[in-house]
């Protein structure tokens, strides 16, 4: 199994969302990501860059 931690990306660094995220539903100004155990996180941005190598999702918010 593989599982993704989100972040949203800063000028200075990134900035840590949630863990072991198990589902991703990109929506119109949002992102749902959904974890191991069902639970729903709504981010307001856009999905940036998804890297399944280090299991890191890069979510931009909807100010940058």
């Amino acid at each position: 199994m593989c599982l993704s931690s989100v972040y949203r990306k800063e000028e200075e660094e990134n900035v840590f969302l949630c863990k072991n995220i198990a589902r991703v539903i990109p929506g119109k100004g949002e992102v749902v990501c959904i974890d191991l155990l069902g639970n729903r996180t709504r981010i307001p941005g856009e999905i940036l860059d998804i890297d399944l190598m280090d299991n890191i999702i890069l979510i931009r918010g909807l100010d940058q």
